[in-house]
């Protein structure tokens, strides 16, 4: 009889230490237990339905799936309905806050709370999941969503590779683990506040592009001037073309023979594939270099998506999807990449409803810049990179907040 309770009692701290998150408040020491959403939401409401009707903007949101990222609800592409279309969507069911918003499809399973104090209704392929109260808080189940583990549960139920799909009776067998309504509450809240931290460092980095964007457009329109260190006005800017103030160098590709991993001589900028954050990242090497670049140049994409611009930091070999810019004397090279990223909108335009894939070294070295005087220039370019630096900065704050929430969701659940 005693070696019987010694059994039960060795199997239940087993299984307390193998449902123990790793983090934990020290206030609580309950035992969590894994249930399926079948078992923790009070219903499932399956979108699939015609969606409400578009109007250009109201009060009235439609969240579809490309708004649902990585546990935030993205509003750049939003949608609106009208009160008559919320209505008849809402018959079956009104989101709240505290619901959390689910894509099944394109791709599966990314989520998010329904935001606070807005009407919502939803687009096609995504579910509104509705926690039993009584059983779990839905800021708990939405930070659990983006935990590893149901990552993977969601990967591993989900169908398609390019397209990812779940099922809604997949939905349903999702596992959830679960302690006491006060420590849900309590990791939720703990949660939400670096939720919002990262919401603001987000924020402030999408000010800063749209300052940039506008200073940009007002520098390089001529309508914001700077002066010299006497407060004087420069030169005025004269018309030039891109081949008359850098060299212009197109990339061809060298005999796919020579291609290699092995670090086997020179370094490969083919394409935007070898483009990351605006500097060139290159996969490959070639042993047989055609056409080159310097550390130093601008990079220039030129097959779809055409113009993206970057810094080249490697001395290297460029394909035939790539062009290199190099600056001449007359011109600063950080001024000619931030008037080729305000270009990038025009090549877009052009790109957007026509068979438009590629472009020539003429089409290239025919682009008209106004060019301004070096030391202009030079002020123009300080003024642009400071922001740039900025925005850069934000940028590392946001993921080492990623970096750090990813953590706490790894050891906050079991």
């Amino acid at each position: 009889m005693r070696r019987s309770n010694l059994m039960i009692e060795t199997t239940e701290h087993t299984e307390k230490k193998r449902l123990e998150p790793e983090l934990r408040f020290k206030e609580f020491d309950e035992v969590w237990k894994k249930h399926t959403l079948k078992e923790l939401l009070s219903s499932l409401v399956d979108c699939e339905h015609k969606t409400a009707p578009y109007v250009e903007e109201s009060e009235y949101l439609v969240v579809r799936t490309n708004n649902v990222k990585k546990g935030q609800l993205d509003y750049e592409e939003i949608k609106y309905t009208t009160k008559e279309g919320f209505e008849e969507w809402t018959k079956r069911s009104v989101p709240k806050f505290g619901d959390i918003l689910f894509t099944r499809e394109a791709p599966a399973g990314e989520s998010c709370l329904v935001p606070d104090n807005k009407k919502v209704c939803l687009g096609q392929r995504m579910v509104l999941l509705k926690p039993n109260e009584k059983k779990m808080t839905g800021q708990y189940l939405s930070s659990y969503l983006q935990s590893d583990n149901a990552i993977r549960d969601i990967s591993n139920l989900s169908i398609g590779t390019t397209v990812t799909r779940i099922n809604i009776a997949d939905i349903y067998k999702l596992k959830c683990p679960i302690s006491s309504i006060p420590e849900q509450q309590k990791i939720a809240t703990f949660l939400t506040a670096v939720d919002s931290k990262l919401q603001q460092f987000n924020t402030k980095k999408t000010l800063l592009e749209q300052y940039k964007k506008g200073v940009m457009q007002q520098l390089f329109s001529q309508n914001l001037r700077f002066k010299d260190d006497d407060g004087r006005d420069y030169a005025d800017w004269e018309e030039k073309t891109l081949g008359e103030v850098a060299i212009v160098t197109m990339g061809q590709s060298p005999a796919s023979s020579s291609y290699n991993d092995k670090e086997d001589g020179v370094y490969l900028i083919q394409g935007n594939a070898d483009i990351n954050g605006r500097i060139t990242n290159p996969r490959q090497w070639t042993n047989e270099p055609t056409k080159k670049c310097e550390s130093g140049d601008l990079i220039m994409t030129v097959r779809a998506p055409v113009g993206t611009i970057s810094k080249s930091l490697h001395n290297a070999c460029i394909g035939r999807g790539v062009c290199s810019i190099r600056n001449k004397k007359t011109s600063n090279i950080e001024f000619l990449y931030q008037f080729l990223i305000d270009y990038e909108q025009k090549w877009i335009r052009l790109e957007q409803g026509s068979t438009f894939t590629a472009v020539s070294g003429s089409d290239i070295k025919t682009i008209k810049v106004y060019h301004p005087s070096i030391k202009e220039q030079q002020k123009i370019a300080n003024y642009l990179s400071a922001i740039d630096s900025k925005i850069e900065l934000v940028s590392q704050q946001i993921e080492k907040t990623q970096t750090f929430k990813k953590g706490l969701l790894q050891g906050m659940f079991v």
